[in-house]
């Protein structure tokens, strides 16, 4: 279905970004595989979670406001019956009952009295009910959004996380006139690795390239997984220097990283990156710098590979 779907989407050329991307990976490599198929998918075709777990959490808080409403008519109606039994009350009090009467008129106030408490008692009960469930609604609605925007495996955000941070940071710059620089990082042979030692020691090479990733940078600072064995930093504010030195520092790391027993540091199938920085000066586009920084990266790996390169341009 989702080959399907993209495929349809691709033909229909809606979204454009569709297009554009499958058009970028056939003029690149010439097929396309499966799990770029999946990438795409979930960065442009797939529903939402956000947008599932939101209707749901409107439907269940709109239930919790009906019931209210319903509770709120029931108490002004039973509001309403306690003050004819509270006018019946005075009226008889009005006419100066006889002393044996007065017994049963106080014994009736106090059984309305008591009927008040208990419905007042009843209202606040389930008012709390609601606020409990609104606020468990609320958590988790705020639990899906993270897991939304998460990374699974690597628990760093994911490419409609970082298409949406880009973005932002992209339109911060253009109204404050504040640079930032754009890394676009690819595991070097992460395919030999998978096919040579399996799909878990894959999976942990790349936990340990995003944990290293995370452990040096800043905190405005942004990481994405937006590929199989592909990654993004977004740093806002930095030059592209700045962050370069950073980048520099996550390489050498990288290289002296034993992950695991079957990646010594002396095994030829040592774990290594490649990197592609551009930077964001006034008047540059998006589209450009994000494809300055994706040819600085086809550029390293052409060069040896555990290369980063920088694009010199600004602007």
């Amino acid at each position: 279905p989702k080959t399907y779907s993209l495929w349809y989407a691709y033909a229909s050329n809606a979204p454009e970004a569709v297009a554009e991307e499958v058009d970028a990976i056939l003029g690149d490599k010439g097929a396309i595989s499966r799990d770029e198929i999946e990438d795409i998918y979930e960065a442009h075709l797939a529903r939402s979670n956000m947008e599932e777990i939101g209707e749901r959490v409107s439907k269940a808080i709109e239930d919790s406001l009906c019931d209210v409403s319903g509770l709120i008519s029931k108490t002004n109606s039973e509001t309403q019956a306690f003050k004819h039994q509270l006018d019946g009350v005075g009226a008889q009090i009005n006419q100066r009952p006889k002393r044996r009467d007065v017994m049963a008129i106080f014994e009736q106030l106090m059984e309305t009295n008591a009927q008040m408490s208990n419905m007042a008692a009843s209202l606040s009960d389930e008012l709390q009910k609601s606020q409990d469930q609104v606020r468990q609604l609320n958590e988790e609605f705020h639990v899906i959004k993270k897991q939304s925007r998460t990374d699974a495996l690597t628990d760093v955000a994911n490419r409609r996380a970082f298409n949406e941070r880009l973005s932002y940071v992209f339109a911060n710059a253009e109204n404050t006139g504040e640079s930032f620089t754009l890394a676009l990082i690819d595991l070097d042979k992460f395919k030999q690795i998978n096919d040579m030692f399996g799909h878990p020691i894959g999976d942990e090479v790349l936990s340990h390239m995003a944990r290293l990733m995370v452990k040096n940078i800043d905190d405005r600072d942004f990481v994405a997984r937006i590929g199989g064995d592909e990654f993004a930093i977004i740093f806002p504010g930095q030059s592209v220097e700045t962050a370069y030195t950073s980048l520099v520092a996550m390489k050498h790391q990288l290289e002296n990283l034993k992950i695991s027993e079957h990646l010594s540091r002396d095994s030829k199938h040592k774990v290594t990156f490649s990197c592609g920085m551009s930077e964001y000066k006034k008047g540059r586009a998006m589209a450009d710098i994000i494809d300055a920084a994706d040819r600085e990266l086809l550029n390293s790996k052409r060069i040896s590979r555990n290369h980063i390169s920088v694009d010199r341009r600004r602007g």
